[in-house]
């Protein structure tokens, strides 16, 4: 069945074609749940695909990784879906995601029950330090509180010794609606704007990150796993990515986007999400989070079958990746832009977890029908490759968006906010503060424009 596959790697890639994301090589309960979901609640089709394989890589964490040959490779992908206002972007991202949110429900009550007990001690009685909440989830929360999240999901104690804690291997994510705004909190422009982007690009690939804070403790974060989710409406597009940092330092690559700009408004309908396909979604993530499925006498067992966690590629596999990338190898070698250039080079690493996530989906639904689950199969490669084909027209069209020049305005006069929000877009190096003083107003007022909508 492999042999007769072939993927055309070669071609020059078109943004005239219309591009869809293709679901037809995730397992049938996925598939049934993407399709509802956009049945009922009228979205595109790869606004929910992509929640759904950011939900599910969040839920495996660090227990399995993909080993090419070479380099071992998290299920770590940040993905941003791109429409008009209205297109019903965010709620199904919440939807889809709701599973987390409950297991993250469990983890701060764990906590919760575990920080009473510890105060309701007498302080000189105390013994240990005061317990910290941990969380898969990261919505609005300083760059502090996360580090701390991702140091409490480290694999290992700050000893370097094995963790016992029910957080080993645990991943993390981090869910924005208008995605605009992590990129603009005042923690990711600390000292001009780097030190923030700085850590993002090492969370995406999943350096050590040491953080040093006065008067704190000192946190090797060893094996950072964290995804970022996000949607955007296409006006904020350049505004978000086409800072000349953002153009230059590899930020934009590391992102895969889903531009959905043939929206369909269909009238009202009053279907509802069936309980059962809700249900068979949350027992899906509840089993790649636990790591163990149940057979039919109720007995626990190993879900990936792998004490180590690697998943290596199989023969099938290994060839259709091999002839995936050294057909990007040679995009690389003729392609007009630097930036053109790193959209390859960050494929070649998303397409192998890409393909982990769709395994590790394999691996839930089919739970104890076959022995080589740290075995990547050539069907599931083949169907990655398909699917980064979709992604790397999307990376060239956002290309394209941010780096052609601006429609010149139809107003007649140029107000204060517009000069500010220029100024802000040519040197975001600039922190508000700064702004601020310098044309002596508030620093909230230079926020207040920054996230005013335009018209």
């Amino acid at each position: 069945m492999a042999d007769k596959i072939t993927i055309k790697l070669s071609r020059r890639t078109s943004l005239s074609e219309k591009p869809e994301l293709p679901i037809d090589g995730l397992p049938a309960s996925v598939r049934e749940y993407i399709e509802t979901v956009c049945d009922i609640y009228h979205c595109p089709r790869e606004f929910v695909t992509t929640a759904v394989l950011a939900t599910a890589a969040t839920a495996v964490g660090k227990k399995i990784k993909v080993n090419e040959g070479k380099y071992m490779n998290s299920l770590v992908l940040w993905f941003v879906s791109v429409a008009r206002s209205g297109s019903n972007k965010s709620y199904p991202m919440k939807l889809v995601t709701e599973p987390l949110r409950k297991i993250d429900g469990e983890l701060y009550a764990s906590y919760k029950k575990q920080h009473d007990e510890w105060k309701s001690v007498p302080i000189k009685d105390r013994s240990g330090d005061e317990p910290k909440c941990p969380a898969i989830v990261l919505d609005d929360c300083t760059d502090e509180r996360r580090s701390e999240i991702l140091f409490m999901n480290n694999d290992t104690c700050a000893d370097g010794t094995p963790t016992t804690r029910s957080g080993t291997k645990r991943g993390a994510i981090g869910i924005y609606p208008e995605l605009k705004g992590m990129f603009d909190s005042k923690n990711q422009y600390q000292n001009c704007g780097t030190v923030g982007i700085s850590k993002l690009l090492r969370l995406f690939d999943c350096e050590n990150i040491k953080v040093d804070r006065k008067g704190g403790l000192t946190m090797l974060i060893q094996d950072p796993f964290c995804n970022i989710l996000g949607d955007l409406q296409t006006s904020l597009l350049r505004p978000t990515f086409g800072s000349e940092i953002f153009m230059s330092n590899g930020l934009n690559q590391r992102f895969l986007f889903c531009v959905a700009e043939d929206i369909e408004y269909p009238e009202r309908s009053h279907a509802t999400l069936p309980s059962d396909t809700s249900l068979q979604w949350e027992q899906t993530v509840k089993t790649l989070y636990e790591g163990i499925y149940h057979d039919i006498r109720g007995n626990h067992h190993t879900l990936f079958r792998s004490n180590d966690g690697i998943v290596s590629l199989g023969d099938d596999a290994d060839r259709f990746y091999n002839e995936y990338y050294n057909g990007l190898q040679h995009k690389k070698a003729v392609a007009a832009t630097d930036y053109e250039s790193a959209i390859y080079s960050k494929l070649q690493i998303q397409c192998l977890r890409y393909a982990g996530i769709v395994h590790a989906l394999e691996v839930a639904e089919e739970k104890g029908m076959r022995d080589d689950y740290n075995i990547m199969h050539g069907n599931t490669m083949e169907y990655a490759i398909r699917c980064m084909d979709y992604f790397e027209k999307m990376a060239l069209l956002v290309y394209k968006k941010i780096a052609e020049p601006p429609q010149a305005s139809t107003q007649t006069g140029t107000t204060k906010a517009d000069v500010i929000r220029s100024f802000l877009s040519c040197y975001p190096n600039v922190s508000q503060n700064a702004l601020a003083n310098l044309i002596g107003c508030s620093a909230s007022y230079i926020s207040k424009i920054i996230n005013q909508k335009q018209g």
